[in-house]
C-alpha cells in the first residue's frame, strides 16, 4: 500500500468524492436551476398567465363564425302528439377555422328534441341536441352553438277524426260559360293530431283552384292544405276535383219590336203603322250577344183579312233559331186596313 492509498482508506468521503465528480456537477446544476425557476416566482406566474390569455385571445379573434337554420326534429311517444306550437327550426351558429366551416353543408348539421321518455301528457321542457353529420365531422376546432337551446313542449292524447273537404275556388270561366257542376274526390279525409288540435277542425279546403278563362269540363289533382303543422293528413293529402263547364244561360229583352204583316192581300194597308212591341228571350249567351234587333219580330198573320175593315188580330214571335221566347207584347192588337189606294203611305212590311 502506498502513501495515498492510505489516506484514502483513512477518509472515505474524499475518497467517495474523489470516485464521482460528475454526480458533484448535477448537483450543482440543479442548484442554479431551483433557483432561476423560483428566483421572483409570483413575476413569473403573471407572465405566463399573461401568455396563455393572449393566446387564447389571439386563436379567439382568428375563428371565423357562420349562421344559419336548419329543421328541428321532434320525437314523440307513440299515443302522444304536441299540441302547443314550436319552433319548426333553429339557428346553428359555426365557430372555427374559416376554411373549414364553410364548406359544410346545412344538412350535416341534425337538430333534435326527444319527448319519447314522457309516457303521459303534460307539458315538459326539453333540451334541442346537435349532431354533426357528413361533412361536419372530424372537424377542430369546431364549436356549434344553437337557438333556443331549450323548449317547451305540451302534449296531448293523440285522436282522429274523420272531417270534410271543401274546394277552394277562385276566378270565374270565359265569358259566355259557367261551372255548372263540381265534386271533389273523395269528399272527406281522415286527420291525426293532439286532441285540442283535431276537435278545433271541421272541414279541410284545398289549395287554390282558378278558374280563369276556362271554357270547356276539366278535371285536376288539388293538394289538401292542413290548418296546421299539428295536424295531420291520414292517408293521400291529394284529392280530384272535377269541374262541368257550359255554355252561360242569359235573357235578354228586345223592345221597339217591329209588328209585320203576313199574308195581307196585296189590295190592303194598315190604315196606320201598328204600335211597336217587346219581345224577352232565354239562351246561351254567346248567342243572345250576337242577336241584332232587326232579327226579332212580331208576326200578324193576316189570311183572315179579306175586305177593308177592323180585325182583332194575335201577334206571335219571331226570333232566330237556339233562342226561347218567354214573353213578348202585346198579345192582341186590333188594326184597322183600308185599300190599298187609301192609303198610299201606309207600309206593308211582309206579304
Amino acid at each position: 500500500m502506498n502513501p495515498r492509498q492510505g489516506r484514502d482508506a483513512m477518509n472515505p468521503r474524499q475518497g467517495r468524492d474523489a470516485m464521482n465528480p460528475r454526480q458533484g456537477r448535477d448537483a450543482m446544476k440543479g442548484k442554479r436551476f431551483a433557483r432561476i425557476v423560483f428566483t421572483d416566482l409570483p413575476v413569473k406566474v403573471i407572465c405566463l398567465t399573461a401568455a396563455v390569455v393572449l393566446f387564447l385571445f389571439h386563436r379567439v379573434n382568428t375563428l371565423s363564425e357562420r349562421f344559419f337554420s336548419v329543421p328541428l326534429q321532434v320525437s314523440t311517444p307513440p299515443g302522444l302528439a304536441i299540441a302547443s306550437s314550436y319552433p319548426k327550426s333553429v339557428r346553428i351558429t359555426l365557430r372555427g377555422a374559416e376554411e373549414s366551416i364553410f364548406p359544410i353543408l346545412e344538412e350535416d348539421v341534425e337538430a333534435t328534441a326527444s319527448l319519447d321518455g314522457h309516457k303521459s301528457p303534460g307539458v315538459f321542457r326539453e333540451q334541442v341536441r346537435v349532431a354533426r353529420r357528413g361533412s361536419a365531422q372530424n372537424i377542430e376546432p369546431l364549436e356549434i352553438k344553437v337557438e333556443p337551446q331549450e323548449i317547451t313542449f305540451t302534449v296531448e292524447p293523440l285522436i282522429e277524426r274523420r272531417v270534410e273537404v271543401v274546394a277552394d275556388i277562385r276566378g270565374s270561366p270565359e265569358y259566355g260559360y259557367e261551372l255548372a257542376a263540381s265534386t271533389l274526390l273523395p269528399q272527406t279525409i281522415v286527420i291525426r293530431g293532439a286532441r285540442s288540435r283535431v276537435q278545433g277542425v271541421s272541414a279541410l279546403s284545398t289549395e287554390e283552384m282558378d278558374l280563369t278563362g276556362r271554357s270547356g269540363s276539366f278535371s285536376a289533382r288539388l293538394k289538401i292544405v292542413p290548418p296546421n303543422a299539428l295536424v295531420k293528413i291520414a292517408g293521400e293529402p291529394t284529392v280530384e276535383y272535377r269541374a262541368t263547364i257550359q255554355e252561360a244561360m242569359g235573357a235578354r229583352t228586345f223592345s221597339a219590336v217591329e209588328v209585320a204583316a203576313l199574308a195581307l192581300s196585296p189590295h190592303l194597308a194598315f190604315a196606320s203603322l201598328p204600335a211597336p212591341g217587346s219581345v224577352r228571350v232565354t239562351g246561351a249567351q254567346l248567342l243572345l250577344d250576337s242577336v241584332r234587333p232587326e232579327q226579332v219580330r212580331l208576326i200578324l198573320d193576316c189570311a183572315v183579312v179579306k175586305r177593308p175593315g177592323r180585325y182583332v188580330l194575335h201577334p206571335r214571335p219571331d226570333v232566330p233559331a237556339h233562342l226561347t221566347v218567354v214573353e213578348w207584347a202585346p198579345r192582341e192588337v186590333t188594326e184597322e186596313f183600308v185599300p190599298m189606294e187609301s192609303a198610299p203611305e201606309a207600309r206593308n212590311t211582309e206579304r
